[in-house]
């Protein structure tokens, strides 16, 4: 019989966790797997969150929270959160002291407050892991109650606290085949279009405006999210990717918004990319993460909302498609923050 401990995992950002979740199923040690997070993607309690469907899904114990969070744009939710983030602390104080797990790992979301501020009360130890190049409001309030802050760039802090991991990227994307893919003998430079799983209405219409120029020289795969396209020659709209490692390793220009994953992921393969960053996004993150990939990768081309435009889209392919990406080394599994972990 081996080593058995228990481990709660917390947060919102459900890519590196799955990953987590993956890596900790495959170690020497038998990990009992809790999973702590919300029952809805906000307080109107209509959609259920991501976590909540996606967990029970890989057999791993769920436990389902309503908590409010501060919002800082909008101060009557912050206000009218208050009650169910009191509510939250006591419930899941008392999950906690009923698990009594080993270790506490968070990855974000104003969900991950009350488990990591618990955990410490507990005295159990705990890491929180932040995806971004920037700090959320959530991780800076979890550093103080935290054993470990895992990072996935490099900061100029000294604090021992701080450990740089880097990301966990899904290890689909290293999985470069696909029974359905290689049986199309597709010849064609290939431009993945993808918006995330929600898809981008404005990236969606430009690159349905340019299309006719495409097809005839691409392959075009298009992640279209909610909204529905019908194929063509050399046009394949998808809402839900499953052979994502073959799209991305095979793919000669990636398009889409610079997320946090995506662009790791970019980074990861050395793909060539063109980014349009959200125009809103929180301490402008998305705008950093498109620059850290140019940085990296300078064939990147950025196209802010402003401007963007078929022409501007357009040219920006043929541009890059005649372009030679630098070579660099692609990345694999990356363990280190479950090295970390088995630290604490």
């Amino acid at each position: 019989m081996g080593i058995t401990k228990k481990i709660i995992i917390t947060g919102t950002h459900l890519t590196p966790a799955i990953e987590l979740i993956n890596q900790l199923k495959e170690d020497s040690i038998n990990w009992d797997i809790y999973y702590i997070g919300r029952n809805y993607n906000s307080h109107e309690k209509t959609t259920p969150s991501i976590e909540s469907v996606s967990i029970p899904k890989l057999g791993e114990k769920f436990y389902g929270f309503d908590s409010g969070k501060l919002d800082r744009r909008w101060l009557p939710n912050t206000i009218a959160g208050i009650p169910l983030t009191v509510k939250s602390l006591f419930q899941i104080y008392k999950l906690i002291q009923k698990i009594k797990p080993d270790v506490v790992v968070s990855f974000g979301g104003y969900i991950s407050v009350p488990v990591i501020f618990n955990s410490y009360l507990q005295k159990i130890p705990s890491i929180t892991h932040e995806q971004t190049s920037t700090l959320s409001l959530s991780t800076k309030i979890n550093s103080k109650f935290t054993n470990k802050i895992a990072l996935s760039f490099p900061t100029n802090t000294n604090n021992n606290k701080y450990v740089v991991t880097g990301n966990l990227l899904r290890r689909e994307i290293f999985n470069n085949k696909s029974a359905f893919f290689e049986k199309q003998k597709i010849k064609l430079p290939i431009i993945f279009v993808t918006g995330g799983n929600q898809g981008s209405a404005i990236l969606n219409q430009k690159i349905i405006d340019i299309l006719p120029k495409l097809t005839d020289k691409y392959f075009v795969i298009h992640q279209t999210g909610s909204q529905n396209y019908s194929p063509s020659k050399n046009y394949l709209p998808i809402s839900f990717i499953e052979d994502i490692g073959w799209i991305l390793n095979h793919a000669n220009i990636i398009i889409g918004r610079a997320g946090a994953n995506t662009c790791q992921e970019i980074i990861a393969l050395n793909k060539k990319s063109i980014l349009i960053p959200l125009k809103v996004s929180q301490q402008d993150e998305q705008n950093k993460n498109a620059i850290l990939v140019k940085q990296k990768l300078p064939n990147t081309i950025i196209i802010f909302e402003k401007d963007l435009n078929s022409n501007t889209l357009l040219k920006s392919i043929e541009t890059l498609i005649n372009t030679k990406q630098i070579s660099k080394t692609k990345s694999s599994i990356n363990y280190n923050l479950l090295n970390l972990i088995k630290t604490l």
